[in-house]
């Protein structure tokens, strides 16, 4: 499997690429937080979605290993090919799991979601956003979650990396398959061009 790297200014090329591919007009853009409000932030910059209702969610697998910071210090000083061998290694883990999720477990998990809505303005097109798609299990949720809400939308998912093509949610949109990617905000990045943002929808 392959792995590349984008760096802040690539990284914000891929975005306005990736929206140049999505071939209807959404009224709302849900961000998957971290890597999905980066996106998000990298594609409210077009004059396009001035009238768009941008909201971000958080919902993350639980991965301790990119919680301790040694692992983190660890990871900022590997040599890039080492580092890429261990993104791979957690990749095929991944892969391993895909077929252990229970679906109908996650189709009940329920996610506190909130967006504004009036008898005049509701959200028609959907449209989530996220960095990446391995395993499928932080975007199933979401989207079941947001079928539930607006069973009348059209709900629509765009992600720069589609890494496991058997995940057991495909991308409508994408850029990348079957490959890794190494983005400005990750740990093993070794850039200096990227200042991390706070987000706020």
């Amino acid at each position: 499997m392959e792995v590349i790297t984008l760096n802040n200014e690539t990284f914000f090329e891929k975005c306005s690429e990736l929206m140049s591919r999505v071939d209807f007009k959404p009224d709302t853009i849900v961000g998957i937080l971290n890597g999905g409000g980066y996106v998000v932030n990298g594609i409210k910059k077009g004059k396009e979605f001035e009238s768009v209702q941008f909201k971000l969610i958080k919902l993350q697998r639980d991965n301790w290993l990119k919680n301790v910071f040694l692992i983190k210090l660890v990871l900022s000083v590997l040599p890039c090919k080492i580092s890429d061998r261990l993104r791979i290694f957690e990749s095929k883990k991944a892969k391993k799991v895909i077929n252990k999720l229970n679906l109908d477990q996650l189709s009940n998990y329920n996610i506190d979601f909130h967006l504004k809505s009036t008898p005049n303005q509701s959200s028609q097109n959907i449209l989530i956003i996220d960095d990446a798609i391995d395993t499928g299990r932080t975007m199933f949720i979401v989207k079941n979650n947001l079928n539930r809400l607006f069973p009348n939308s059209q709900i629509k998912t765009a992600v720069i990396s589609w890494t496991i093509e058997n995940s057991i949610i495909q991308p409508d949109y994408y850029l990348f398959k079957n490959t890794l990617v190494r983005f400005p905000w990750s740990k093993d990045y070794k850039g200096k061009d990227f200042e991390k943002k706070s987000f706020s929808s």
